[in-house]
């Protein structure tokens, strides 16, 4: 029995039915820019009718980066980084990159492992949502690799890389005035997660509006469970002070909230407002409908997949870096029913 490798179709016979060179063959394969679509058309057509593939193993060889792109999130159980990891995976399939989707946990160990050995296997770029905190330079070095890396929703610490990050603060305070237009100075803010970037400005822009307003804080954080929040909230509302609005720093809490507060019995907006970071796909079928401030996660993760793409192709050419971006993309809050309309109500 012939050994089936010996039947594929290889790059020069790529190059003789498409009349070009082979190195022309090469960039069409490796997305370089230069090649004219003209060209990339008879290449591709003459790549489609030969049935080629690239052998991988032979880049690697030749010390060329793999046809991969590294994605390292936080928690693919949560919906906005699962949006994200599918965005990607959509762009780097259209331009010929597989990837290699893993999660963190949360855990800065296991993210700097998994960056790493991603390195090690010679992956083309990787972009990452950190979950490292600041002072935590462990992952500098891999800059050093000639790795591209991009950052998205949260910075790298230690690292001058592009990123792409929202406006958590400009965001918060949004939501925060637009419970205190409607007549609320008593606005708790609650979630978990504050040592991350994101968590940490969202909390910043509700502190600086309440401040503004001559409004007294009330955050609490560490509320991970429908149990803690339950917890939070029966002592709440036993509370002589109690809130008479709520502020959730992402879409968990809110689902969170919306539980404990049915089970209570405490009416939305009538009993208490409610807001939320973060939009998810029920928001606005929930009764009432949850206003929120929302973001984007399909436009995050393919702003990022473009410079990350943009990079790639620069290394490819040999071109010097350009100098690292930061691109910082709106919230826009989402009015719905959950915050009034309101009386005015006495501090």
């Amino acid at each position: 029995m012939k050994n089936p490798e010996a039947r594929r179709p290889t790059i020069r016979e790529v190059a003789k039915l498409a009349r070009v060179g082979l190195m022309t063959v090469s960039r069409v394969t490796n997305n370089h820019p230069s090649v004219r679509p003209s060209t990339r058309k008879k290449v591709e057509a003459a790549i489609a009718q030969l049935g080629y593939q690239q052998n991988e193993a032979a880049r690697l060889l030749k010390g060329q980066r793999a046809k991969m792109i590294g994605l390292i999130v936080p928690d693919l159980s949560d919906i906005f980084f699962a949006s994200c990891a599918h965005t990607v995976q959509q762009i780097a399939r259209a331009h010929g990159y597989m990837t290699l989707v893993v999660s963190s946990e949360r855990d800065a160990d296991l993210e700097v492992q998994q960056a790493e050995l991603m390195s090690s296997r010679k992956v083309s770029g990787l972009l990452i949502v950190t979950s490292t905190l600041p002072g935590d330079d462990r992952l500098h070095h891999l800059q050093g690799t000639g790795l591209a890396i991009v950052a998205f929703d949260r910075p790298l610490p230690g690292l001058n890389t592009d990123c792409i990050l929202v406006e958590n603060r400009a965001g918060a305070e949004e939501a925060v005035q637009h419970l205190i237009q409607h007549g609320h100075r008593r606005i708790a803010c609650v979630g978990y997660d504050e040592k991350t970037y994101t968590i940490h400005e969202r909390i910043q822009g509700y502190s600086a509006q309440m401040n503004a307003s001559g409004l007294k804080t009330q955050i609490t954080l560490e509320l991970l469970t429908l149990d803690g929040v339950r917890q939070w909230l029966i002592e709440m509302m036993a509370s002589k002070s109690r809130p008479t609005a709520i502020f959730s720093l992402n879409h968990r809490t809110s689902v969170f909230l919306l539980k404990a507060l049915a089970e209570q019995k405490v009416r939305i907006p009538e009993d208490m407002a409610l807001i939320g970071f973060d939009d998810f796909d029920l928001a606005d079928v929930v009764t009432p409908p949850l206003t929120t401030v929302a973001q984007s996660p399909v436009e995050l993760a393919r702003r990022a997949m473009g410079l990350l793409l943009e990079r790639i192709q620069n290394q490819q050419k040999g071109a010097s870096g350009a100098s690292p971006a930061k691109i910082l993309l709106p919230t826009r809050l989402m009015i719905r029913g959950s915050c009034g309309p309101h009386k005015r109500l006495e501090p």
